[in-house]
């Protein structure tokens, strides 16, 4: 890893989200590696752990001498909300087979859904390949900086990294080879609805779209025909 340039010693540097030293550099940016912390994958700053602890310190004095008869109690409920929050959105995501792909094409109200079955059992190896097991991306989408979009991050393959952030964030990495990245795979299939909102005119014929516009294989439309008979 390469050092920070801070002013300050590597072993001394902290993350200033999730208080570790696990953190990676991205040219200036310093990423979050803790998979616990919230800010995981996303740009967060350093400090010095040794300053940080002073401070601590202080605070915790002046606090405790000063403070201590205030009652700071409080009722347990809202962390117990979050965690059915959290839950009711766990059990919300299904797994992916192709029963609950051909499923989701048509609850997301996906134009064409035979064909983008096909086409995406092409573009994932059959949901086997490593880009839809890395970032949930089944199409090989691109991460859109302009259209609406609901990617949550980038993935840069030659780093194999996952940065996630806004579009205004993640702009920098807009002329390297990345792909979307998206918080599971019902989230790639909202987003190719959204792309079709954006490219797709009903009145053109969609196969003819997709061998004009999104894949160079001459015989892409060819291979999806097949597949969604």
């Amino acid at each position: 890893m390469t050092k920070p340039s801070h002013g300050f010693k590597s072993k001394d540097m902290k993350t200033s989200c999730c208080q570790t030293k696990s953190y990676q550099l991205e040219g200036e940016t310093v990423l979050c590696k803790n998979p616990v912390c919230e800010s995981y994958l996303r740009p967060t700053n350093l400090y010095n752990s040794r300053t940080w602890n002073k401070l601590f310190a202080m605070f915790f004095f002046v606090f405790f001498f000063i403070f201590s008869f205030d009652d700071f109690s409080f009722s347990g409920d809202l962390g117990e909300n979050q965690v059915r929050t959290k839950q009711f959105y766990i059990d919300q995501v299904k797994p992916l087979t192709k029963e609950t792909l051909r499923a989701e094409l048509d609850a997301q109200q996906v134009i064409c859904p035979e064909q983008v079955y096909a086409q995406i059992l092409i573009e994932s190896a059959h949901l086997e390949s490593y880009l839809t097991k890395r970032t949930h991306n089944l199409l090989g989408m691109r991460f859109p900086f302009r259209r609406k979009t609901a990617a949550i991050g980038i993935f840069l393959p030659e780093s194999n990294m996952v940065i996630l952030g806004t579009q205004d964030e993640l702009k920098k990495y807009r002329n390297q080879n990345h792909y979307a990245v998206f918080e599971n795979w019902q989230e790639c299939i909202k987003d190719y609805r959204l792309w079709q909102d954006e490219c797709f005119k009903l009145t053109d014929r969609y196969l003819s779209f997709l061998g004009t516009y999104y894949a160079e294989d001459s015989k892409y439309v060819e291979k999806i025909k097949k597949l969604s008979k």
